[in-house]
This record gives C-alpha cells, structure tokens and sequence, in this order.
C-alpha cells in the first residue's frame, strides 16, 4: 500500500523463505560502511536536568537530518551510519543522536523510552539554533519511530520536524512485547534485555535477574524509573496507535508485513490522515529489506535505496 507514489522499485527478499526472521538477521549480519564524515560531540541538557549526546556535521545544503536509534542502539548503529552516509553525500547537515542514558558523556537519571517525544522536540529545537533557516528532517528507526510518533502527534512535546520518517515502528507497545515473548523472536528479546541490562546496571543501583525479556526490563526498570505505575501503563500511555489521526506534518511511513516485532494489523487499523505517505511491503522484516538483486548504488540494501529516494523528494 503507497500513498503519493515515490515511484520505488519493487522490493524482492533475498532469502524467499523464513523471510520475516532471515529479513531482520541479514539486515544486521551483512557489514555495514564506516561514517564518511567527522563528527562533533555536544552535550545538550533537557527539561527535567537529564542530558544526551548529540554528534553533528556541517554539510554544504541548508537541510538537517537528525536521525534517531532504535532500541538497544546508538549513534553508531549501522541503519544509523548507512542513513547518515546518504545524507552526508547530498551535502545535509546531520545530527546523530544518543538517546539519554545511552552514551557515558552524558549524564541521566532516567532512561530512554517510546514516550520521550519531548526528548527529541529539545533534538529539534537544539538543530533549528544550530542550523538557523535549514529545512528541519528527522528519522526514526523502531522505537525512536515511536518516538517521533509521539512527538507529531502533540502527545510529548510540541515543536516538529519540517519532514519525519518513520521506519518499523510498534504502535501498540505492549502487543510489540507479546511478540517478542514468543517462537523464535525470543532470541532477540533476550538479546535486547541484555544489552538493556548492561545499560542500566551501568548507570544506577538496579540490579536485574540474569536472563528475562523485554517486559521484565519495563516491568523492573522502566516504568519505576519514569513514573509510570506498571509495565501496562506505560505500554498505554506511550502507545501511538489512537492518536496517529493528529499527525499535521508531513510523514514518511515504512513497515514490512513480516515485521517479527511490530503487529502490521496496527497499521492497517490505524486512521492515518490522507497527507501522511505510508509504503507496506510484503517482506523485509524488522529493518531488514535485503533485496535479492543490487538496487542502484545501494547494494542489497533496499532500505538505503528508499532513504535515498524520500531524501531526494525533500530535497
């Protein structure tokens, strides 16, 4: 399903069976470039006194791309460095962010989850002083889609992006989870409470049991560190999928069927309003869409193809 056609090839998984699971595992297995470009570090300071780190290059274009991890990820991730790279070389200003808690440079309290649209308004807000006048754009992989979703639809914070781009973001947080919990999707819901267990043992008091999945880390650390009552209350109040209808600014939507995290039958019940353009593919798993044949000068990697095609419609 496409709204406001980008005239985009047609996407062909490169392993035709399992595609779901091999989409996500080869998205992440198949190496990724370096980032093309020098970075500078600043540390930005939000509302409640938390900070993040934002890394930043200056291009030669007056557009700004600030491009926002997934979680478990960072600034480094490689969605993150190949989205960046496209960027860089049509001359964009970019920002890649560290969500809070995520980066030891920047000092937090809390942590970072799908409601912190207020997080990345004060991103926002920070790059339109930064790059005064520049054409304002953001991009959010998995849960920092949610994020942005949160943000566009005035439920955390206030000032938007001139343009977002979401790509395999859970709109129903506690169905994502259910998910998560069952057949082999348990491998990655392992792997994510390890890495989460990491981070927060790195930066408080909290102790968690050695093995569990991502609703143990929101049952035992999330809602307690930022003031939800339960994991299920968070999962409501941080869920997008009511309020997608209040969505004014124009938006680029991608999700795969075979999504192995995110319920596509939330995409399809959800009221999107007519100017936000939504492309569903068949395939392509969780920020995998490995294409079976070369696709331009993006390899197999039909998600770089499509990054490059919304770029070159905003610019």
């Amino acid at each position: 399903m496409q709204k406001n056609e980008l005239n985009l090839l047609s996407f062909y998984p490169m392993v035709p069976a399992w595609t779901g699971h091999s989409q996500t595992l080869l998205g992440h297995l198949i190496p990724s470039a370096a980032l093309n470009a020098l970075f500078t570090q600043e540390v930005v300071t939000l509302s409640d006194g938390d900070e993040l780190l934002l890394e930043y290059n200056i291009g030669t274009q007056d557009i700004t791309l600030c491009i926002f991890h997934g979680l478990g990820g960072d600034s480094q991730s490689d969605y993150v460095r190949r989205a960046a790279n496209i960027a860089l070389a049509l001359g964009w200003n970019v920002v890649l962010v560290n969500h809070r808690s995520v980066s030891e440079l920047a000092r937090a309290k809390r942590s970072y989850h799908s409601g912190r649209g207020d997080d990345a308004e004060a991103v926002v807000n920070w790059s339109r002083k930064k790059f005064v006048g520049s054409k304002q754009v953001a991009v959010g992989f998995s849960m920092s889609g949610s994020i942005l979703l949160n943000l566009l639809t005035g439920r955390y914070g206030k000032l938007t992006p001139d343009v977002s781009i979401v790509v395999n973001a859970p709109l129903d947080l506690g169905g994502s989870a259910d998910l998560l919990s069952k057949g082999f999707s348990k491998i990655y819901d392992v792997r994510f409470f390890l890495m989460l267990k990491k981070l927060i043992e790195r930066n408080t008091a909290v102790r968690l049991p050695l093995l569990g999945g991502t609703r143990d880390i929101d049952d035992l650390y999330t809602a307690n560190a930022n003031g939800f009552i339960d994991r299920h209350d968070y999962y409501t109040q941080c869920s997008s999928l009511l309020h997608l209808e209040n969505i004014s600014s124009p938006i680029f939507v991608l999700t795969a069927e075979d999504d192995p995290f995110v319920d596509f039958a939330t995409y399809q019940t959800a009221k999107w309003p007519d100017h936000v353009h939504l492309t569903y593919l068949k395939h392509g798993g969780h920020m995998g869409y490995i294409n079976r044949y070369s696709i331009e000068n993006h390899g197999h990697r039909w998600l770089d193809y499509y990054l490059s095609r919304v770029f070159k419609t905003i610019t």
